[in-house]
């Protein structure tokens, strides 16, 4: 149970590590699902046209993503994570702002939208975390001179590649983050050695040769490691619920988008209950099990010799 507790830890933190990936491009595509940009071509009024200009203000150092809004035909596209356009005098906002907006200490901040009426909240498709402060808001103070025309939301960019310099830079920052995890995952592995070195001398005493013994002590390792597999996805699971109120260096995601990769997460639980088997068997090579105990024969072939016989070899026993 050591085993599977230590080895789940370790789980739990890869699979967060794979689930990055997915984080990352979630939020890259509704940040790009919301973007305004303006048209290259010069557009004229027409049913599906508006006028938009940024609203971004800034509350006790908390910055509140705003976008002024005017449809200008009878069907104008609605905004992400919103059914349609507000109309003018009207807001949506997101429900962090709104519990914010509704907090007895937020009383200036009411002020500055004061011209507005809420009608709804922003849905999770407009938003990039449960607890950004996002406002759209309806103004029929817009015109062509203070705000441009568009008549879609979304950049269809993919904006540019990333170098390969920098994907090398990556991938050893991850390497180097993720090396503590292993290390502790393989000791995790060896959890309960002095009573598995009993148990396997008893194994002897009975009449079970090395290499039964070797498959035995993989075997107990197997299924630790397997059992930690099982403990790190209930933890990950658990834990991924509660990610919504976390906010690390102003950055929180949705608990949803922390999905890790397929391959990331097919490779996990491939290569801890391999690395939990190696590490057993790597740790077995410096021992030899017998009937009566275990003894280090790294430095004399596996023979146990008088310490003070000519040969200097000096093999310490330990009693089972």
């Amino acid at each position: 149970m050591l085993t599977a507790v230590g080895v789940g830890l370790g789980v739990a933190l890869l699979l967060l590590a794979a689930a990055v990936p997915s984080i990352l491009d979630n939020r890259r595509d509704r940040s790009q699902a919301r973007q305004v940009i303006r048209s290259i071509e010069e557009l004229k009024a027409g049913p599906r046209t508006f006028l938009y200009t940024g609203g971004d203000t800034e509350w006790r150092d908390q910055e509140i993503v705003g976008s002024l809004l005017r449809a200008e035909g009878s069907r104008p596209p609605a905004p992400p994570g919103v059914s349609a356009m507000p109309r003018p005098g009207e807001m949506v906002v997101s429900p962090a702002l709104r519990d914010l907006l509704r907090r007895d200490d937020s009383g200036v901040l009411r002020e500055r939208f004061a011209d507005y009426r809420i009608v709804g909240t922003v849905g999770d498709e407009g938003l990039l975390g449960p607890a950004e402060l996002v406002y759209l808001a309806g103004s029929d103070r817009l015109t062509e001179e203070n705000a441009h025309r568009t008549d879609h939301f979304g950049s269809d960019g993919q904006g540019e590649p990333m170098s390969a310099v920098l994907i090398l830079l990556a991938v050893m920052v991850c390497v180097v983050l993720l090396m503590p995890v292993a290390v502790f995952v393989g000791t995790a592995v060896r959890f309960g050695g002095e009573q598995r070195d009993r148990r396997l001398a008893a194994l002897r005493l009975v009449g079970a040769d090395l290499r039964m013994t070797n498959r035995i002590a993989a075997g107990e390792s197997l299924v630790g490691g397997l059992l930690g597999l099982a403990v790190g996805c209930a933890v990950f699971l658990t834990g991924r619920q509660f990610m919504g109120s976390v906010t690390v260096w102003e950055i929180n995601v949705f608990p949803s988008d922390a999905t890790p990769h397929p391959v990331l997460a097919a490779l996990i639980a491939v290569a801890v209950p391999a690395c939990a088997v190696l590490v057993t068997l790597l740790a077995l090579r410096g021992i030899t099990i017998e009937p009566l105990g275990r003894r280090s024969g790294a430095g004399c072939g596996g023979v146990w010799r008088c310490p003070r016989s000519a040969s200097g070899c000096c093999c310490r026993w330990s009693a089972a």
